[in-house]
């Protein structure tokens, strides 16, 4: 690696680690949302917890945080992808394990769309409605972002994209079902929450 991609990276995954819905939780509501609904530091949990325009503007500021350093990287170095997807996975794990919150984080879903907005634009505008018509069929917030992270690789290999940007969405697919295990352990029992319904 150049020292300008190791830069960018470190600055991807602090970028990454922001915690955005643990700042908009002290700012609106004076509350650590680490302690409150699931923990979890991501849209889902401060909708549950904080209410539809924090957990939107959450949203946003995390589909930023990765999309921005995606597509510095992506205009930085022209000629091969693999720097831009290094780049990506940096923002995504900063989101999942925040250098500010001793590793906690999200699930990094919203940081999955931002990437995948500058590298994979395409694809998401078929697997963004795939996810939301899971979510609105069956109220699992997890099921639609299980659907969205595992859909993402097949799709590359039936379009025979490349083999480095096909590592890229297996390693983001099990990152998110890594960081959805509990969800889908009370998928399995019936148990898990469904949006709408209180922590």
């Amino acid at each position: 690696m150049s020292p300008k991609l190791i830069l960018l990276v470190i600055a991807a995954y602090l970028s990454g680690s922001i915690p955005t819905a643990y700042i908009v939780g002290r700012l609106k509501a004076g509350i650590d949302i680490t302690q409150h609904g699931s923990g979890n530091v991501g849209g889902t949990n401060a909708l549950r917890v904080l209410g539809l325009g924090p957990a939107l503007l959450v949203a946003m500021i995390d589909i930023s945080k990765a999309l921005l350093p995606t597509l510095l990287a992506k205009k930085l170095f022209v000629v091969e992808i693999w720097p831009a997807l290094v780049v990506a996975l940096a923002a995504i794990l900063g989101h999942n394990y925040s250098a500010y919150l001793r590793l906690r984080g999200g699930k990094g879903i919203a940081t999955t769309i931002g990437a995948c907005l500058v590298l994979f634009p395409s694809q998401v505008l078929y697997l963004l409605p795939l996810a939301l018509a899971v979510v609105f069929l069956t109220r699992y917030v997890s099921l639609g972002s299980l659907a969205l992270v595992t859909s993402l690789p097949l799709l590359l290999i039936y379009q025979r994209a490349t083999p480095v940007e096909v590592c890229f969405a297996l390693a983001v697919a099990l990152l998110g079902i890594w960081r959805h295990r509990a969800n889908i352990a009370r998928l399995l029992t019936g148990t898990e929450n469904r949006l709408g319904s209180k922590k």
